[in-house]
């Protein structure tokens, strides 16, 4: 597996349980935050050097400004080591709120993905000159069909996952893996005000996630059981899906 990971997202949730499953591991880690989770990070910075015995880097990004990853990859000096990043941002807002509000669902798009083009694209960049790596970014099973509880969290899910699609497909034929997470709901702050006892342990979903990324799968539900939920929900004909309160 990959020994160098840089994460966005990486300050709490799933993210943070991520990095702390991959720092366990041993592996080299570069974790980036917000500018409003700066004391967040610094507690977590320590932690994961705890956690694998080796230095944590850490960087603030603001995924409202374009540019913002741009400065990190270009100072990124790993002598010719593969990297592997994993884009662990995102909003879950109450799709009625959205529904009110175009405005602040522009918002939850450019937070869910539009700020993620710019990472990918530059760590896809990285990679083809080196043709090694591995590309991880958390989608969600919202992203498979539009279901009118969350079809505007899932819209920008859906693209993310497009995204993914057109870079696997764009490297096949060389070494870089791009690996799709869909977890389901997780107790996160993500998921505060949601049932908790249909909710994912964070820790579990990291370990189920970074095995996936260590067998190099291209898409990997956690838990499993989505994969055949999510199959099923797919291939519903609009007749019998339109009548479905989803």
């Amino acid at each position: 597996m990959i020994e160098n990971w840089i994460i966005a997202g990486a300050t709490g949730g799933l993210g943070s349980a991520i990095a702390r499953e991959l720092a366990d591991k041993g592996c080299n880690l570069t974790i980036l935050g917000s500018p409003l989770s700066k004391k967040l990070l610094m507690e977590n910075v320590r932690d994961l050097e705890i956690r694998s015995g080796n230095p944590v880097k850490s960087g603030i990004v603001d995924v409202s400004i374009p540019g913002t990853f741009k400065a990190m990859f270009d100072k990124l000096e790993l002598d010719g080591r593969p990297l592997g990043v994993i884009w662990s941002i995102g909003v879950l807002w109450p799709q009625g709120e959205l529904e009110r509000d175009p405005i602040r669902a522009s918002i939850a798009h450019q937070i869910n993905y539009t700020a993620a083009i710019e990472f990918l694209e530059l760590a896809a960049a990285h990679m083809k000159a080196s043709d090694c790596g591995h590309i991880v970014a958390l989608g969600s099973p919202a992203g498979d069909r539009g279901r009118r509880s969350n079809y505007l969290y899932g819209a920008s899910k859906a693209a993310l996952h497009t995204h993914l699609e057109g870079l696997r497909h764009r490297f096949a034929k060389s070494a870089i893996v791009v690996t799709c997470v869909k977890p389901g709901p997780t107790r996160t702050p993500m998921t505060a005000g949601m049932t908790q006892r249909l909710q994912a342990d964070p820790k579990l979903q990291a370990r189920r996630i970074v095995s996936g990324i260590q067998r190099g799968r291209q898409v990997v539900y956690a838990p499993s059981i989505w994969w055949p939920v999510m199959k099923i929900v797919r291939h519903l004909p609009n007749l019998i899906y339109d009548k479905l309160d989803l």
